[in-house]
């Protein structure tokens, strides 16, 4: 759960924006995989609705349909990206509907930073 922007912006020192870009996604998809199967692993999800059974099926039922979106919030920059990845294995969110939400919200983000630092530092 490190946060990656000021590796991104000091990543621009060394790489292309479009390069720049290319990598810090792959590392974030990297990551989201593997902190998706590490919680599967471990049986957070066991755990989860064994002692929270009433709450966690509250809460999938409100997010039946809705995932995608949920996901595609981590471009909220406040908000790890790992922490909903977790969360969403826990729910038992599909990885690959997990990793588009995840590619969508971190492409915002990523895209705006990389944007930004690349303008001001043309200044």
């Amino acid at each position: 759960m490190i946060p990656s922007t000021l590796l991104l912006l000091a990543g621009l020192l060394i790489f292309d924006p479009v390069e720049l870009f290319a990598v810090n996604m792959a590392g974030i998809l990297s990551s989201s995989t593997i902190v998706c199967y590490f919680s599967k692993y471990l049986g957070f999800d066991v755990y989860f609705e064994t002692k929270y059974g009433k709450y966690i099926r509250k809460i999938r039922g409100g997010l039946t349909d809705k995932e995608l979106q949920l996901l595609a919030g981590v471009f909220f920059p406040l908000v790890p990206t790992d922490l909903i990845v977790y969360v969403a294995s826990s729910l038992r969110i599909p990885i690959l509907k997990c990793l588009l939400g995840v590619f969508i919200g971190e492409a915002v983000i990523n895209t705006f930073y990389i944007l930004s630092t690349t303008l001001i530092l043309k200044l």
